[in-house]
């Protein structure tokens, strides 16, 4: 969806829009300017089907397509570059850990339902807490 950023001043002189697609950017600018789908195709030497269908999201336009639809309503385009949000930087420890990750066992642990996987994970607790056991034993503790 567009969204106007600034509003104009001077009869459309400063319009600033953030787009995600091509189809709100002719729908905001037809709104804007109270152009139909006809008078826009009629300006830009197209026809009413192809608007229809940038504006519905069902193709998109070449830049040179989209710059001259834009055009015929009076208006430019300014393209800008603006950095996308890296990821940070993976965690050391994290990616040896991962290193060392078994995945087939993640994966047939992963075929298991809930509940055999919640059996499992008691099984491997009960076995644990006997070995615990066993190791208070053989010191001499209980």
């Amino acid at each position: 969806m567009a969204e106007i950023l600034a509003v104009y001043r001077n009869g459309y002189d400063n319009i600033v829009m953030d787009i995600t697609d091509a189809a709100s950017l002719l729908r905001e600018l037809r709104r804007l300017t109270g152009l139909t789908q006809q008078d826009l195709a009629d300006r830009a030497g197209t026809s009413q089907p192809a608007v229809a269908r940038i504006e519905s999201g069902l193709t998109n336009p070449t830049l040179s397509t989209l710059a001259r639809l834009v055009g015929a309503a009076g208006f430019g385009i300014t393209l800008r570059l603006s950095p996308v949000a890296r990821r940070p930087s993976p965690d050391p420890v994290v990616e040896r850990y991962k290193q060392d990750v078994d995945r087939s066992l993640l994966r047939e642990n992963l075929k298991k339902s809930v509940d055999q996987r919640l059996r499992s994970l008691v099984e491997l607790q009960e076995a644990a807490a006997e070995v615990r056991r066993a190791g208070r034993r053989g010191r001499g503790r209980k």
